[in-house]
C-alpha cells in the first residue's frame, strides 16, 4: 500500500489523496503524516507476526495509522469501533495481538485487555528526528491486512488480504467502470472491506477521496453538493434513505456510478432506480474476494433485475448443477484471500457459501435467503448469536431469531421469545445492546406461546411468522 503513496508523492507531490472536514491533504503532506506516526509506532513492541490491532473511529486518523503500519511492515488487524467488549476479547485472544492502536474514547473498552495500548491522542506533537525509519518493502504475496467478516457462523473469520488481492480487485474494477478523472466519496465503514477498498481504488486511480464519518442524509447531500463526486459505494439500506426524499434523488443522479453492494437488493429499491435513471451498477462480493467479483449496469439490464450480474473479467463463478438449480457457488482468481488467519487456506478458490445458478447469458442468480444467515444493511448476521445471547436471561424458555424481508435492510432482524416470566420487549432489546454489536440487535421482539417445528425438528419459519400480527 504504502509504496503507491510514496510513488504518487514524488509524481504529483501537491495532488489532493484526501478531503477531510473540509480539509485537503494532498500526497506529500500525507506520507509526512505517515512517517511522524510511524516513528512513534516504532518505539512501541509489535511480537506475534507482526500483528497489530487497529480500533479507530475517525476515518482520516484511521488512514495515518493504516499506512503508518504498512510503512512498518507492520500488519493490522481491523476491528468495528462500534465493537462490544466481549466480541473485542475474543477476537484479540484468538489473533494473539500483543498491542492495539486506537483512540482515548474507546478507553472503557480496551483498558481490561492484556495488551500495549497506543492511544493517538497521547503521540508526541514533533516526531523524533534521531529515530531513523525506513519503508518496509512488501512483496506482492505478503498478508498485509485482516479484515474481519462474519460469515454464517458466529466465530469470528479474520480474513488474510495481500497487496495482490488489492491489485487485482481494482484492475477487475477498472475494467468494468474505468476509473477517469473521478472523485470518490467513501461514507463506508473503513474497517469493512468496500469502505478500505474505495481508498485503494482512489489510491491507485488517482481519484481525489472524500472522507465522511458516517451517513446522515442532509449532510452526505450537502456534501455532495460541494464536492461533485463522480463515485459512491453503498448498501441497499443507504440508497433507500436517499431515494425517500426529491433531494437524495437528485443527489443520486449526479453520480457517474453508484455501486449497490453489501446484500441483496429489494426489487422496490432497483425500479426506483430505473425510473429515476440513476446509474447504479449493482455487485456482488465478500471479504474473502477483497471486494466485488460480479455486477451489472442497472439500466442496460433491467431484465435482470434480481440478479448479481456477471463475473468481473479474470474471475471465474461456477456452480456444478445444471442451469435452473442452486448450488453452492465458486469463485476463482487472484482476488481470493491466502485464507483465515491461522486456519483454512485457499488456493485462489473458494466456496462462497452461497447457493446460485446461471442462466444462458451468464448472469448469476443467488438463492433468496438462507436459514443460517441474515443479511441485514450489509451486515452478515448469525441469527445462532443472537438466540444464544436472549436465551441467557432467565426469564426466557425458548427463542428462535429470523430475518425477514424489509425494504430499507433488506432482511430485518425478528426474535420469537417464548417466556416463563413478564419479561418485556425492552429489556431484551437492553440486554441485547450490552452483549451483542450494534447492527444484531432484534428490530422487533414477538411473544409466543411456543416455537413451532417440522418433523425433522427444525424450526418451522413460515408457522412462525403467521403466529403474529404483521412481523
Amino acid at each position: 500500500m504504502i509504496k503507491y503513496i510514496i510513488e504518487n508523492s514524488k509524481k504529483h507531490p501537491k495532488k489532493t489523496f484526501l478531503s477531510y472536514q473540509k480539509n485537503k491533504y494532498c500526497y506529500e503532506e500525507f506520507l509526512f503524516q505517515i512517517i511522524h506516526s510511524s516513528r512513534i509506532l516504532s518505539k512501541y513492541k509489535t511480537e506475534n507476526n507482526r500483528l497489530v490491532g487497529l480500533l479507530v473511529q475517525n476515518p482520516l486518523e484511521f488512514l495515518i495509522q493504516w499506512f503508518s503500519c504498512n510503512y512498518l511492515g507492520l500488519i493490522t488487524v481491523l476491528f468495528d469501533p462500534k465493537i462490544n467488549q466481549k466480541d473485542l476479547q475474543k477476537a484479540v485472544n484468538f489473533t494473539k495481538i500483543s498491542s492495539i492502536i486506537t483512540e482515548r474514547n474507546k478507553i472503557s473498552l480496551v483498558k481490561n485487555l492484556d495488551l500495549e495500548i497506543n492511544f493517538i491522542e497521547d503521540s508526541a506533537p514533533i516526531s523524533l528526528c534521531n529515530n531513523k525509519i525506513y519503508s518496509y518493502d512488501w512483496t506482492n504475496h505478503e498478508t498485509t491486512t485482516i479484515i474481519y467478516t462474519s460469515g454464517s457462523d458466529s466465530n469470528p473469520k479474520p480474513v488474510e488480504l495481500s497487496l495482490n488481492n488489492f491489485i487485482s480487485s481494482f484492475n477487475c474494477w477498472n475494467y468494468e467502470i474505468n476509473f477517469t478523472r473521478d472523485k470518490i466519496i467513501n461514507v463506508l465503514p473503513l474497517h469493512h472491506i468496500a469502505g478500505i477498498s474505495a481508498i485503494f481504488r482512489g489510491l491507485l486511480s488517482g481519484s481525489p477521496i472524500l472522507l465522511i464519518d458516517s451517513f446522515k442524509s442532509k449532510v452526505f447531500i450537502k456534501e455532495c453538493s460541494r464536492y461533485k463526486p463522480t463515485i459512491i459505494s453503498l448498501v441497499p439500506t443507504l440508497v433507500y434513505e436517499l431515494l425517500k426524499t426529491s433531494e437524495g434523488i437528485n443527489c443520486l443522479k449526479i453520480f457517474r456510478i453508484v455501486l449497490i453492494g453489501g446484500g441483496p437488493s429489494h426489487e422496490n429499491i432497483l425500479n426506483k432506480c430505473l425510473e429515476y435513471k440513476i446509474n447504479a451498477f449493482v455487485t456482488y462480493g465478500m471479504t474473502e474476494t477483497c471486494s466485488g467479483v460480479s455486477g451489472f449496469w442497472l439500466l442496460k439490464n433491467k431484465n435482470k433485475l434480481g440478479s448479481v450480474g456477471k463475473p468481473f473479467k479474470n474471475i471465474k463463478l461456477y456452480v456444478n448443477q445444471l442451469k435452473d438449480e442452486y448450488s453452492p457457488l465458486y469463485i476463482e482468481g487472484k482476488i481470493v484471500s491466502s485464507g483465515y488467519l491461522y486456519d483454512k487456506r485457499f488456493n485462489f478458490k473458494i466456496n462462497s457459501g452461497d447457493y446460485g445458478k446461471i442462466d444462458d447469458d451468464g448472469y448469476i442468480y443467488l438463492k433468496p435467503l438462507r436459514n443460517d444467515r441474515i443479511v441485514s444493511g450489509g451486515e452478515n448476521i448469525n441469527p445462532l448469536e443472537i438466540q444464544e445471547t436472549i436465551l441467557e436471561l432467565s426469564s426466557v424458555i425458548k427463542c428462535s431469531v429470523i430475518g425477514v424481508n424489509d425494504i430499507k435492510w433488506g432482511e430485518k432482524v425478528i426474535a420469537f421469545v417464548v417466556r416463563k416470566e413478564k419479561i418485556k420487549e425492552h429489556e431484551i432489546i437492553n440486554y441485547c445492546k450490552k452483549n451483542l454489536s450494534s447492527y444484531k440487535i432484534p428490530k422487533k421482539i414477538y411473544f409466543c406461546e411456543d416455537i413451532p417445528i417440522n418433523v425433522m425438528g427444525k424450526v418451522n419459519k413460515t408457522k412462525l411468522i403467521q403466529s403474529v400480527k404483521d412481523p
